[in-house]
């Protein structure tokens, strides 16, 4: 590729990237009703002519936001699965490592805020990934389950829903209560409570936290 055509490509790539960025600002601050185009522009400090290049309107640009929240998500999951941890410290690192990253990442923030949204129609690219997260909560118990991390008597698919609606919950909570920077205190405070549910009585602790005894 002739240098010239590879800087465009690299100037088209940052301005498409600085538009997803300023979407998501501009949707964690303000519903997707209340958002302009004209907001995202102004907060990339790029071109009307330049953002309608990359993205021909406000759906678009939501999509983009969702993807994003995704694909983040979706690498924090690869770093906690790859590693050599018990089924159950992968579940709490998942549950960190997330919480961390809905704390930093604005464009994630944007479509937490997406998805929660009455009225707006991103069909299931909005909604099927919370569900797509029990199952993906669930193998990693199954893994704690036959590494000997887990207590075997756990059911892990109910213990899955259970751990998603206390992640769900923390996360509301913090978005509430301060933007969601409270978020990874939140999920730490939650670990030792958890722990004494499905942790192992004979598995080493996680947490300084006492376990259930075991029966």
């Amino acid at each position: 590729m002739p240098v010239g055509d590879r800087a465009r490509q690299q100037r088209s790539i940052a301005t498409r990237d600085a538009l997803v960025l300023a979407a998501g600002r501009v949707f964690a601050r303000m519903t997707y009703a209340e958002a302009r185009l004209k907001d995202i522009s102004e907060d990339a400090q790029v071109s009307p002519g330049s953002m309608y290049f990359h993205f021909g309107n406000k759906k678009d640009f939501a999509l983009a936001v969702l993807a994003h929240e995704q694909e983040r998500m979706k690498q924090v999951l690869a770093h906690v699965t790859s590693s050599d941890e018990s089924g159950l410290q992968k579940l709490f690192g998942l549950g960190g490592g997330l919480g961390e990253l809905i704390a930093s990442d604005v464009v994630v923030q944007g479509g937490i805020k997406l998805s929660s949204q009455p009225g707006t129609d991103f069909g299931p690219r909005s909604s099927a990934p919370y569900f797509q997260w029990i199952d993906v909560t669930r193998t990693i118990i199954d893994e704690g389950i036959r590494d000997g991390s887990i207590d075997s008597q756990i059911d892990s698919q109910r213990y899955s829903v259970i751990f998603n609606e206390l992640f769900v919950g923390a996360q509301v909570i913090a978005e509430l209560a301060d933007s969601w920077q409270s978020l990874p205190a939140r999920i730490r405070d939650l670990i030792p409570v958890l722990e004494r549910l499905l942790a192992s009585p004979h598995a080493d602790s996680v947490s300084s936290t006492p376990r259930r005894p075991a029966l």
